[in-house]
């Protein structure tokens, strides 16, 4: 039986060039100056690729290498069967940094690893084998969602091949619009989808599509040593007994799809629980022994959070809880939570580090 069943009724309160011909379709006269994409769709074991240059749709084929040219980006390898799903579990780290709710502000979250050191100026990976964590939300608001998607990519394998590792987590903005909740597309989306694209974006990062297969390989749980990293929160309601994370993420990755409302993406479940963040959500805060009981049932000492924006990142529940939203979905150059050798900091745009208590 799947996990939180019985809950139901609570939840409920340099690249290859393009060999084919380009077909091209005419625009509407106010997305003339639109860039978006590439976005793959396998059809038959090939892929389509379809991206919008000066406002029109350019639909090509890639060669055999399937090598898909990125814009200011190495060519990225396509791989014609989906991704397995991200290991969820990993050994304790010196260095971890984190980031969340990026919402298409692609410039902010650059220049914040860069002033970092996270990557170079050229946009590689520079982190040798340290861990990034992506703690959710990369869709919506923002204007260069699809250019944050390719980037995390191409930046997954650079930091493997370093010895570290790139770890992206799903928020509540990406099941949204995996389930076809639209409503905080950026005007450039919207703009977009009135005739430009052919298809809706619930297809664009469809099962079959090659971004929404690498979407739906992803977790909402994630743990380094006994740091747990979750975009919204475990809430009280939804945890008894010691938790297993390999099944908790499955059952995420059944309810993308499902029809229906289900448990995990209600108010209690893990992409939208405010209650970890004292003052954030309309209910009542988590106490200090619910959180540690929280904690045990996940056998960590750390919470890493997302979801709630704060004017900076803050400690919350004696050193428990972080809240690291800080605003880079507002145009604000936001920060980086930053774990190196035990001790935990806030890292600003300028390269600044502030420890945290």
């Amino acid at each position: 039986m799947r996990f939180f069943g019985l809950l139901l009724v609570t939840c409920l309160l340099l690249p290859v060039p393009l060999v084919s011909q380009t077909a091209l379709v005419a625009p509407p006269p106010l997305a003339v100056a639109l860039e978006d994409g590439p976005y793959v769709l396998w059809e038959g074991g090939k892929p389509k690729v379809l991206k919008v240059h000066l406002g029109r749709l350019e639909v090509s084929a890639l060669g055999p290498s399937l090598n898909l040219p990125l814009d200011g980006l190495p060519a990225f390898q396509l791989d014609p069967a989906p991704p397995r799903p991200a290991r969820d579990t990993f050994p304790a780290s010196d260095r971890i940094a984190a980031v969340s709710d990026i919402h298409g502000n692609y410039s902010g979250l650059l220049t914040l690893l860069q002033g970092q050191g996270i990557i170079g100026q050229d946009r590689r990976w520079a982190f040798g084998n340290g861990h990034l964590v992506v703690v959710g939300d990369m869709f919506d608001r923002g204007p260069q969602v699809t250019e944050i998607l390719w980037f995390l990519r191409v930046l997954e394998k650079q930091a493997a091949r370093a010895g570290g590792a790139v770890h992206v987590l799903l928020g509540n903005h990406e099941t949204m619009v995996l389930r076809g909740d639209l409503r905080y597309l950026n005007p450039k989306y919207v703009a977009l989808r009135s005739g430009v694209l052919p298809m809706d974006l619930p297809t664009l990062y469809g099962p079959s599509s090659d971004l929404g297969r690498w979407l739906r390989s992803l977790p909402a749980f994630l743990k380094i040593g006994d740091i747990l990293f979750v975009h919204g929160g475990p809430s009280p309601v939804l945890v008894s007994g010691p938790m297993n994370l390999g099944r908790l993420n499955t059952d995420f990755r059944l309810a993308l799809d499902a029809v229906g409302q289900d448990p995990f993406l209600g108010p209690a479940g893990p992409v939208w629980y405010r209650g970890l963040i004292p003052g954030a959500g309309q209910g009542p805060d988590a106490s200090d022994v619910q959180v540690v009981a929280i904690l045990d049932a996940f056998h960590a000492k750390t919470m890493v959070l997302g979801h709630s924006t704060l004017d900076h990142i803050t400690a919350f529940h004696g050193g428990r809880v972080f809240g690291i939203d800080a605003g880079l979905m507002d145009g604000r150059p936001g920060e980086l939570w930053i774990c190196e050798g035990g001790r935990i900091f806030r890292g600003t745009a300028d390269g600044s580090r502030f420890p945290l208590e």
